[in-house]
């Protein structure tokens, strides 16, 4: 019964949690909500995030009620693997739904700074990460090598987080 009432609770905070996001009337704040350095640059940029974030802050909520639902009406190990399946697909969901909203206020961040240099994102201006100057002797710093995911951004040294954060290039105008 414990476990039915907290899967339940859970359940209705974090959609309760989307649904105001979803809405745009999630108000900024430490504890709930798609909480990023990304998000936490403006009021806009939370907003936009948690909109993103909040269908699968949603769907995040319903699996832990159907999870709730599972262990109450059947029990047993059954039961007990329902909880164990809701748990996982309901991290899985809360998993995407910070990313959608840290790249959506990311790219959001992005397009209002048109003066940003765009060969920033995120590694230092000398080249190499975090303005550590490049060099490092290994192969793979090489700025001409194409494998190398800073070319996306024409970073040099190797720093890899353009590509990985996607934030150099709005979707759909990737030149690869």
């Amino acid at each position: 019964m414990v476990v039915v009432v907290v899967l339940a609770g859970l359940a209705l905070v974090v959609g309760v949690t989307g649904l105001l996001g979803s809405l745009g009337r999630l108000p900024g704040n430490g504890v709930l909500g798609v909480r990023t350095p990304e998000t936490r640059r403006s009021p806009e940029a939370w907003t936009l995030a948690n909109r993103a974030a909040g269908p699968a802050l949603i769907g995040s909520g319903l699996t832990l009620l159907l999870g709730a639902l599972g262990v109450g009406l059947i029990g047993g190990w059954v039961g007990g693997l329902v909880v164990v399946v809701a748990l996982l697909g309901s991290l899985a969901l809360l998993s995407a739904a910070g990313l959608a909203g840290s790249r959506a206020a990311a790219l959001w961040d992005a397009a209002q700074d048109p003066d940003q240099d765009e060969s920033g994102c995120g590694c230092g201006s000398e080249g190499g990460c975090g303005g550590h100057a490049s060099g490092s002797g290994d192969p793979s710093d090489d700025p001409a090598d194409p494998a190398d995911p800073a070319t996306d951004c024409s970073v040099t040294g190797g720093c890899g987080s353009c590509a990985l954060q996607g934030m150099c290039e709005p979707e759909g105008t990737s030149t690869r």
